[in-house]
């Protein structure tokens, strides 16, 4: 999907939510993310939500598994980390739109599955391991128990950087 049909799309599922859009928040392989800010039925600005364009509808589909599974356990935290919480999404728009978390915090599930690993090679699973373990260093030990609390929940994370799970 093209930066002009993602921005057609955020158009749209703004229009349909009554959003005003202020910025993007970050953009990664699976999608871009936008501020925007929910406008009340006297036109006035409220509270600030996250809306992430999906490129695709797998990546989409599996996120919106994700957050829906959360939604059902009442999932908030994971292990003092914030999750941001499903508000709406519109598959119409591959649109989901969440809380805005601040650190410490988990977010991104556009690459994780549920109820199922990737199927992934033991030499691509070790050659990831090796990899996340250099990325996050001293905190590797800490992510991996984070990731073994998804999983209990039947959500494998696939995405793992400093950039979704971050620590104080």
């Amino acid at each position: 999907m093209t930066n002009t049909e993602i921005e057609q799309q955020l158009i749209a599922y703004a229009e349909l939510r009554g959003l005003f859009v202020h910025s993007r928040l970050g953009a990664g392989t699976q999608g871009s993310v936008y501020r925007c800010q929910i406008i009340d039925h006297s036109n006035q600005l409220g509270f600030q939500t996250g809306v992430k364009i999906h490129h695709n509808f797998d990546a989409y589909n599996r996120e919106v598994g994700v957050y829906l599974r959360l939604q059902d356990l009442e999932v908030t935290h994971v292990l003092g980390l914030r999750v941001p919480m499903l508000i709406n999404h519109a598959d119409d728009c591959l649109a989901i739109e969440m809380t805005i978390v601040s650190p410490p915090f988990c977010l991104d599930f556009g690459g994780a599955y549920l109820d199922r690993r990737p199927d992934y090679s033991p030499e691509v699973w070790a050659d990831w391991r090796k990899m996340k373990a250099a990325d996050f260093e001293d905190n590797w030990p800490r992510v991996q128990s984070v990731l073994s609390h998804f999983e209990s929940m039947g959500i494998y994370i696939a995405d793992v950087n400093p950039g979704n799970i971050k620590f104080e």
